[in-house]
């Protein structure tokens, strides 16, 4: 067995020893980003603080219990996670081994880049080129979800994407960058906002109101000017450079006609399921 192979295996081995814990799989970051954190502030994680804080919320939500747990977790979320954790603990090992190969998996030579030259744009780089191969990779357990649930991932996507593109300098300069910073404390602010990251896993009526924009409040206002105005306008033109900061060209298959139509392996079907107005008269909400 060639030593590639060796440490693909021990990598798979890590993330499933940890599958059904979801406190392991945030320990499992935690720990990596000990290591390789680049710390700003001395006792943080450095870089690693927003991927940690939107792990927080998974965890408080529910989605990555497990399938028979009570509550169950969720298919779909656990997947990505799961991917996840496993192209960046590759990397990880491959790293620690001293070893170079070739052709390896985008996410995990991004992650090694990463490894080697901490910094902001290298991190978005690794993390959202895994978070992009996962989606890619769970595309048919997405069919598990409410047809809400599959709005929400789209979201979540599309404002990663989003917050990327302040790092990479597109959406407004050095105050995106600041913003944006995976050191900060920017995602740990907003998914503690129910009204953008719902703590409900399935959601509930109240939540499925704010993910598709029909909660008539305050939060529900503040929302609608940060999808609707800042970012969905836009959407072809995000994924497509998206596309290029991640090597990650399936992402332009997530987008029709600037619409998200995540996920994909139907994709007729989620063009009409992401059509709002069709959704909310073919399930009520209220």
């Amino acid at each position: 067995m060639n030593q590639l192979k060796t440490l693909e295996i021990k990598a798979k081995e890590i993330v499933l020893s940890v599958s059904d814990n979801p406190q392991g799989r945030y320990k499992l970051r935690y720990e990596f980003y000990q290591k390789y954190g680049d710390p700003f502030i001395e006792g943080k994680e450095g870089l690693g603080n927003s991927e940690l804080a939107f792990i927080d919320w998974e965890i408080k939500r529910g989605t990555l219990n497990s399938i028979n747990g009570q509550p169950a977790g969720s298919s779909w979320w656990r997947e990505v996670n799961s991917h996840f954790l496993y192209v960046a603990t590759l990397a990880q090992l491959i790293k620690e081994s001293g070893e170079t190969f070739q052709n390896l998996p985008v996410p995990v030579n991004f992650w090694l880049n990463y490894i080697n030259s901490p910094n902001e744009t290298s991190w978005y780089r690794a993390h959202n080129s895994s978070i992009i191969s996962g989606y890619q990779v769970a595309d048919s357990l997405a069919y598990k979800e409410t047809i809400y649930e599959q709005y929400f991932m789209n979201i979540v996507l599309y404002r990663l994407l989003y917050a990327q593109s302040m790092v990479e300098g597109v959406s407004f300069g050095i105050l995106g960058k600041i913003f944006a910073n995976p050191r900060g404390f920017a995602v740990s602010m907003i998914t503690d906002i129910e009204a953008f990251y719902p703590s409900n896993y399935p959601l509930s009526k109240e939540d499925i109101k704010y993910i598709t924009h029909h909660a008539h409040n305050f939060m529900g206002l503040v929302e609608d000017v940060f999808d609707k105005l800042l970012i969905v306008p836009h959407l072809n033109e995000l994924y497509a450079e998206a596309a290029i900061w991640n090597n990650a060209p399936i992402v332009n298959k997530f987008i029709n006609n600037n619409k998200p139509i995540y996920p994909i392996s139907q994709s007729k079907l989620s063009t009409a399921h992401f059509n709002k107005n069709l959704i909310i008269k073919k399930i009520p909400i209220s």
